[in-house]
């Protein structure tokens, strides 16, 4: 009896040994899987550092393009300003003198 528990025991051992060669067999496949997805992982971070670098020299860009824009701005709305103040007292001498020659028409034409 005692020989076939030993025997049992070896069976046993052998089934529990293949068992456990199997699981880190697994585990060695699950590792390579994991380190070229790690490997991928640094490509990508790598990728992701270089457009965002790039990114950020287009931001920069924009944003000098942006702090010269308003000062182009405000020259534009002087130099429309001026002319639009011309314009203006163009059209009021225009407005005064149509005015005062239709007054005066009006006025000979009554006085007739």
């Amino acid at each position: 009896m005692a020989n076939g528990s030993i025997e049992e025991w070896l069976i046993k051992l052998q089934d529990s040994l293949q068992d456990l060669k199997l699981s880190a067999s697994s585990l060695d496949t699950k590792l390579d899987q994991l380190t070229i997805s790690l490997s991928k992982l640094e490509i990508s971070v790598e990728d992701m550092k270089n457009i965002t670098s790039n990114q950020e020299t287009r931001i920069q860009l924009i944003e000098a393009q942006c702090a010269r824009l308003p000062e182009a701005l405000n020259e534009d709305l002087v130099l429309m300003k001026s002319k639009l103040s011309g314009y203006q007292k163009f059209l009021w001498l225009v407005a005064a003198t149509v005015s005062g020659l239709f007054i005066k028409t009006f006025y000979d034409t009554m006085a007739m």
